[in-house]
């Protein structure tokens, strides 16, 4: 493993490595731009040749127009390949961008849920988007300019040389510097400066989001933006960066740009020198004043390059870090069948190395049953359902569906035969229809099927274009309670055998759950049902009810069991009663 990582490319072998995925399209137009940097130079050639023509005590009139009309030619020749070789750039570009998020969102998905919760929304949103874009930035219009912006100063350089080697020699002093300022401009604080610069980004963007989802929050408690600090720290922190980016790279940028833009002083000094001398002619030194000095143009693309290059490398490690992260491990491939009988055998489990959330339980939940797990808040019960679906892997024990450890079981045959239900419910800026779809190879029959078992079908038809509303933005909104049947309509449409529910009903009001209450009736018939459950009334039918406090298992059995059983549930079930007629 440590050779193969060695091996990986880094910067821009791996930004080659990368634009490598549509090569033909991408050396097409690297061949079309170096094409136009030839084209440009043939107007300049030819000027050169017409003044020399003119110059001579009898001017070839005819001649003059033929070259004056080639000249134009070129130049129309020269923004056609420069349009075709953006085309082709292009074209590859946004089909590599499409490549990598598509692998983004497939590796995310297979990655550990904890991985995901290492890193802040900020943070994935940068990768997925900002850095991605920043390499389609790239490859449709930097890898052009980079090799415009070599083959033309090389093939100017190369006339110029072989027009007068003193003037050219002197042309080349902005070359000297840029080889000598590169080092000073990106050394090793330049690089740390740089990787805080992403931190901050990744860290500013996550404030961003913390701070839209609380402003009601905010506003109820008449707060301003520097109220919520961790917002308002991202952003002065981002911006003491980059203010300190500016100032470490100002003074030999400042210097480059004043030295290239007062480039025409030495070759004008030596090419007078030169042309008092009799050692030029008139049309050498105007060819040299134009191109000894016009051909430094591409070079400011070259210098932007670099700084855009050191960019976009670390988003390529960030990138990396998620494209070459370890997948969870499927140690077997087995496949669930008939038989989902739910074990859990000596399960202990801990989110992080500190605290132990499950501590050696053992308990069976039954294929075809309801089982409900019940505790007080951090006893490990929503634990307990992310760890039947593998969101998480165990440390120690096993968990079994139908006799098989779900380690062996194929990732994508196990979320086969689970559904989810949970408490916060989450819609696509899609219509209804696909929100309920989610991609399901399922005709719309059996979608609006699936939403009149969820009782969700008769709002849904009183939208404005029934299922075919738009949520979100200038779409649909739906209740909390509506949402919730939503997602029932994804588990009815989904019918998987085994069913978890999380805190299903939270957000619900009285109408809103009698109407999820019947759907779940029709729901959960001959499936192996987990519900998380606060309101203990809901689950009082249940086949099992499983307690859990502080990471173990309390007790077990049904409603009037632990009632006699457990002074945990039986405490848990007076405060439930005592609740439920309280009033102001």
């Amino acid at each position: 493993m440590a050779n193969k990582q060695e091996k990986k490319p880094s910067g821009v072998a791996r930004l080659l490595q990368i634009a490598g995925r549509r090569k033909r399209l991408l050396t097409l137009s690297a061949v079309l731009a170096v094409l136009h940097a030839l084209l440009a130079l043939i107007p300049y050639v030819l000027m050169y040749a017409v003044i020399r023509n003119m110059m001579q005590p009898v001017t070839d009139k005819a001649l003059l127009q033929t070259w004056i009309f080639r000249a134009g030619i070129a130049v129309a020749a020269g923004y056609v390949l420069l349009y075709a070789s953006g085309m082709a750039s292009h074209v590859a570009a946004f089909n590599i961008l499409y490549e990598l998020r598509r692998q983004m969102a497939e590796k995310i998905g297979k990655l550990p849920l904890g991985f995901i919760n290492r890193h802040n929304s900020g943070a994935l949103k940068k990768i997925m988007a900002d850095d991605i874009e920043r390499i389609e930035n790239f490859l449709a219009h930097s890898i052009p300019d980079f090799i415009k912006g070599i083959a033309l100063p090389v093939i100017t350089l190369g006339f110029l040389f072989v027009t007068d080697w003193r003037l050219a020699l002197v042309s080349c002093l902005p070359l000297a510097l840029l080889a000598i300022l590169i080092p000073l401009m990106f050394n090793k604080s330049r690089m740390e400066l740089l990787t805080a610069y992403h931190r901050s980004i990744e860290d500013m963007n996550a404030g961003i989001v913390e701070y839209v989802r609380a402003m009601p929050v905010i506003k109820i408690f008449g707060q301003t933006a520097d109220s919520f600090s961790k917002y308002s720290h991202t952003v002065y922190n981002f911006r003491e960066i980059v203010l300190r980016w500016v100032k470490a790279s100002s003074p030999a940028f400042g210097i480059f740009i004043s030295f290239v833009s007062n480039a025409t002083l030495p070759v004008l000094a030596l090419g007078l020198y030169l042309y008092f001398s009799q050692g030029i002619g008139l049309p050498v030194l105007f060819l040299f004043l134009i191109l000894g000095v016009g051909y430094i143009r591409p070079l400011f693309a070259l210098s932007n390059l670099g700084s855009q290059i050191s960019v976009i490398n670390h988003g390529i490690r960030r990138l990396d870090e998620i494209l070459f992260s370890q997948e969870q491990e499927t140690v077997g491939d087995d496949l669930l069948e008939d038989d989902f009988n739910i074990v859990f055998r000596e399960v202990s489990f801990s989110y992080d190395e500190r605290s132990s959330v499950l501590n050696c339980v053992n308990f069976t939940i039954p294929q075809g049953a309801v089982t409900a797990l019940v505790g007080p808040s951090g006893s490990g019960k929503s634990t307990v359902a992310q760890l039947v679906a593998r969101f998480w892997d165990v440390q120690q024990g096993a968990v079994l569906i139908g006799g098989k450890d779900i380690r062996r079981i194929k990732p994508e045959n196990l979320m086969q035969h689970i559904s989810f239900v949970f408490q916060d419910s989450f819609m696509f800026q899609q219509s209804m229809l696909e929100n309920i779809r989610m991609g399901m190879d399922k005709t719309d029959e059996e979608v609006m099927a699936a939403a009149k078992v969820a009782q969700c079908h008769e709002f849904i038809s009183r939208l404005p274009q029934g299922y075919h509303t738009l949520w979100g933005g200038t779409g649909a909104h739906l209740s909390g309670g509506e949402q919730q049947r939503i997602q029932l309509a994804r588990a009815v449409l989904k019918d998987a055998p085994i069913l978890i529910l999380d805190e299903a009903t939270a957000f619900s009001d009285p109408e809103n759950e009698y109407q999820i209450q019947q759907a779940f009736g029709r729901l959960i018939r001959h499936k192996t049902v987990i519900i998380i459950a606060h309101r203990l009334s809901t689950i009082t039918t249940s086949d099992q009810i499983i307690v859990m406090d502080k990471g173990d298992v309390h007790a077990a059995g049904t409603h009037e069991a632990l009632l006699k059983e457990s002074p945990l549930y039986l405490n848990m079930w007076e405060a439930h009663t005592r609740a439920k007629h309280f009033a102001i």
